[in-house]
């Protein structure tokens, strides 16, 4: 059967450029695309995919060190240098779905399925990669991985979670149990966590996790069943993702959904601000600016981010992909 053609005038889809500003990559699950995203906060698009569709299941990668993590159909994994490097096998396969972390300056990387309680941990991405293997006490549910090496898993203990923290030598430390995992991220260059409970609506900062524990808790009002955690480039910015309220029948402007869901955290004073957006925010992903995180799942429709850094933060949409670009992919026979 003939495809059936578009309509309208074919718009084009730009290609990503080394001279171009450009705020990171994202993950598109419709057509199993790695896209970049073009321009700077408030002026923004998405581009061409740099990977060919339908040939990886998943990915993670990197805004500022410009690498990807893709698994591919086997459950293999690549590495990739971006935006045209040739893959490079890991050595690692694991069942298709598995979670790859990064840490913040993407020189590690933790591989695992949900539930296990073992995981495959990457040094050296930026050089020369080498591949060891990481136990944990319980079947994993969240974890993140430090630029030193360092791993920190929350892992099922009994009606709790546990976070536990295995440094680079192997040594593990115990650093906290919680109700329920809220999310976490190691901050750059060092083994100091950040993590969230989401039943007790916690906020915690640990320096030196590895070393000499040292647990500061962040206070704030603005906490509400966490969900995600994400820290900036710098250090210096982190953003909490709370639950999406229930809908209560009442439009956009009235809900208070979008005044309750962000809370900007500024990790030099330890305070915390409200950040407003007109959408439902499920992560907390870093971008190349800094203080900028996208904030929604990649799909067809458009994608939101925020600018942190400000000292009114703002929410932004990044516009989504033209009409002929998702004819195309139809057209060619990949589910859109």
């Amino acid at each position: 059967m003939t495809p059936t053609q578009p309509q309208t005038q074919p718009q084009a889809v730009p290609a990503v450029s080394a001279k171009g500003p450009q705020l990171g990559y994202l993950w598109m699950t419709a057509d199993h695309t790695l896209r970049p995203i073009l321009g700077v906060p408030g002026s923004s698009q998405v581009g061409q995919s740099v990977v060919p569709a339908g040939v990886y299941a998943g990915a993670a990668s990197s805004a500022t060190a410009s690498i990807a993590i893709l698994q591919d159909t086997s459950g293999a994994f690549d590495l990739v240098a971006l935006p045209s490097g040739s893959p490079v096998s890991l050595g690692v396969t694991l069942p298709v779905g598995a979670r790859i972390r990064l840490s913040p300056s993407a020189d590690a990387a933790l591989l695992y399925t949900p539930g296990a309680a073992s995981a495959s941990l990457v040094t050296g991405l930026l050089g020369t990669p080498q591949v060891k293997a990481v136990s944990a006490p319980g079947a994993i549910t969240d974890s993140a991985v430090s630029d030193t090496g360092a791993v920190g898993l929350e892992y099922i203990q009994g009606a709790s979670v546990a976070l536990s923290v295995i440094a680079a030598d192997g040594h593990s430390a115990a650093i906290a149990t919680l109700k329920a995992a809220g999310g976490l991220n190691f901050l750059p260059a060092s083994d100091d966590l950040l993590f969230a409970d989401s039943a007790a609506n916690s906020l915690t900062l640990v320096r030196t996790t590895t070393t000499a524990p040292a647990a500061s808790a962040i206070p704030s009002q603005l906490l509400s069943a966490p969900t995600a955690v994400g820290v900036s480039g710098s250090g210096r910015w982190a953003l909490v993702v709370n639950k999406a309220p229930a809908s209560s029948g009442q439009s956009s402007s009235t809900s208070t959904a979008a005044s309750s869901t962000l809370v900007r955290v500024d990790l030099t004073s330890l305070s915390t601000t409200p950040v407003a957006c007109a959408c439902t925010a499920t992560l907390a992903a870093t971008l190349a600016d800094d203080g900028a995180f996208r904030i929604t799942d990649a799909a067809a429709g458009p994608n939101w981010m925020i600018d942190a850094a400000p000292s009114t933060p703002r929410t932004l949409f990044i516009p989504a992909l033209p009409a002929s670009a998702k004819t195309t992919l139809v057209a060619s026979g990949v589910a859109p």
